[in-house]
């Protein structure tokens, strides 16, 4: 049993609070980003500081800000969510390469609401994304498919003198396309930002009440996770990396529960939610 113990780090029960952060305040609008529907492919990647975030929490919505556009045509995209030391793009143009793509982690497959002619736009991540780490920063990448031939959404962008974004499309404007983005594909810094409004999960200490109620208890051994609660049911446990990045999640609905992972020595962030709609984050030594 000891052999177990030590390898636990627990940190304090606690329960979730949603806020609502908005990141630039650019009242410019423009069909570049974040997708860029004159074409059938495009990409805009995007960094949003720790500083402006001004905390730590699991990412469950992100908004665009939509300022014009008749079409009711909803753009196909994939959005992925990656923390970095990089706190702006810089100057050069690049590509993610399949190396550094991997770091990535897909939170959204599917459509942008585009039902009014503006307004904010509102996401639903599929796939939470753990922002743990307030001095690193957020880096959004979001890859569009459709093309809309008239009434363009066009969304609010903030002017960033050090180009926080860059942006890539099909080169060929009127949806006649046929160069689809990938990872190796060409970035190219641009001014523009879109402007972002996040919504994320917080923690919230709780005290002695919520942790004896809980009273929850994440162990490591032989490369596998034993997460048990002695006065709850146990609903979802999700792993996480301490870049944010998603390793693994399972269901369940019984006071214990084992997640077999296949990882190296590391340090994890592995999050409990209850039957009862309580949030537990523990860090252990894996």
């Amino acid at each position: 049993m000891k052999s177990l113990l030590f390898s636990a780090i627990m940190l304090a029960t606690t329960s979730m609070i949603a806020q609502t952060i908005t990141l630039g305040n650019g009242t410019s609008s423009g069909t570049s980003a974040p997708v860029a529907s004159w074409y059938n492919s495009s990409a805009t990647e995007s960094i949003y500081t720790g500083t402006e975030i001004g905390t730590t929490g699991t990412i469950i919505k992100i908004s665009y800000q939509k300022a014009s556009g008749s079409s009711t045509i909803e753009p196909n995209v994939r959005i992925y969510m990656k923390t970095t030391e990089l706190a702006a793009i810089g100057t050069a143009t690049y590509s993610i390469g399949g190396s550094n793509f991997s770091n990535y982690t897909l939170v959204y497959d599917g459509t942008i609401p585009n039902a009014t002619p503006s307004g904010t736009m509102e996401i639903n991540l599929q796939s939470p994304f753990f922002f743990s780490d307030g001095s690193k920063n957020l880096s959004v990448l979001v890859v569009g498919s459709t093309c809309i031939p008239s009434g363009r959404p066009q969304y609010r962008y903030t002017t960033t003198p050090s180009k926080m974004s860059a942006g890539f499309t099909d080169g060929s404007i009127g949806c006649d396309g046929t160069n689809t983005w990938n990872s190796a594909s060409s970035m190219s810094p641009v001014w523009e930002c879109p402007n972002l409004v996040l919504t994320l999960q917080s923690s919230l200490s709780l005290g002695e009440t919520i942790s004896a109620k809980n009273n929850v208890q994440v162990l490591a051994q032989n490369g596998q996770l034993q997460v048990s609660s002695e006065k709850t049911i146990i609903s979802e446990i999700t792993v996480f990396d301490l870049s944010g990045r998603k390793l693994a999640a399972i269901k369940s609905n019984s006071e214990t529960a084992t997640i077999d992972l296949n990882l190296t020595k590391q340090v994890l962030i592995v999050q409990i939610k209850t039957a009862d709609n309580h949030i537990i984050n523990k860090k252990i030594i894996f």
